[in-house]
């Protein structure tokens, strides 16, 4: 037998590569980035109906004397608003003053739930303007979404879930804040909020009304895309993020969501669980 080699030879060390460390997985859909609005009624035609319904409860005795709005208010400063805010051509250019922002909230403060919706519509559309908007305003933005979620909360579970109105334009308002003008006060407003908003989110969730479960849903996936970008690794963006998926989760479990609330409910619970 042709034996080669005199002697035992020794192997060289085998040189194993460095492991290979996976790529994070990537979603064609995950995380969601930016954010769904409700810009419908922006119209002077809309915003004229929402005056209409202001100046109505502000003459009926709904509305105690001390907190119904002067003739200044109702009048010049309301519709001085509703122009600025029907014109959004002009957005980039136009302004919204103190005066008519202050109107604005001080009916979500005082107004009765029952008659704060036309406020309610109304700071949901003066949250996409970039003037009503700009950094200066954050304390503004703070008590009218702190005011309209008061508002929400108070009619209690039942008829958060039976109710249409306050419900339906205070989830729009918070999305609207998130997402309007791009990282303005009313977005730094609503990121302070956002554990109160998901937990209004999850008071209306049951709601038998279709509008109401489309702006719970979009509240949610704006605050769990908001969480998300913000995020910097922190126990505060964990938290949040929990509050999103239990959000996230009251939607999906009623199991009688229709399919647009159902997947931003889907994309939200998705952005959440990609929490960087």
């Amino acid at each position: 037998g042709g034996s080669s080699g005199g002697g035992s030879a020794t192997a060289a060390p085998v040189a194993h590569p460095p492991a290979e460390v996976a790529a994070p997985p990537s979603y064609a859909h995950l995380p969601m980035r930016g954010y769904k609005i409700f810009d419908a009624g922006s119209d002077r035609k809309g915003l004229a109906r929402v005056v209409a319904k202001v100046r109505e409860f502000n003459a009926t005795d709904a509305i105690p004397i001390a907190d119904r709005l002067s003739p200044d208010e109702a009048g010049p400063i309301l519709d001085s608003l509703c122009a600025t805010l029907s014109t959004t051509n002009r957005y980039h250019s136009s302004t919204v003053s103190d005066a008519e922002l202050a109107v604005v909230s001080g009916m979500i403060a005082k107004w009765p739930a029952a008659q704060s919706f036309p406020a309610l519509d109304l700071a949901r559309l003066a949250a996409l303007h970039p003037d009503a908007c700009r950094a200066d305003r954050r304390k503004h933005w703070e008590e009218v979404l702190g005011g309209a979620l008061e508002t929400c909360s108070s009619l209690g579970s039942k008829r958060c879930a039976t109710e249409v109105a306050v419900p339906m334009l205070a989830m729009r308002l918070c999305a609207n804040c998130y997402g309007g003008c791009g990282g303005g006060s009313a977005q730094a407003a609503a990121g302070i909020l956002t554990g109160r908003i998901l937990e209004c989110a999850e008071a209306c969730a049951p709601s038998g009304n279709k509008n109401v479960r489309l702006s719970v849903a979009t509240a949610v996936l704006n605050a769990g895309s908001y969480v998300h970008s913000s995020s910097g690794g922190g126990g505060g963006g964990c938290a949040a993020a929990l509050s999103v998926l239990d959000a996230a989760g009251s939607v999906l479990s009623r199991g009688e969501y229709e399919t647009e609330p159902t997947v931003r409910a889907l994309v939200a619970l998705g952005t959440a669980l990609l929490l960087p």
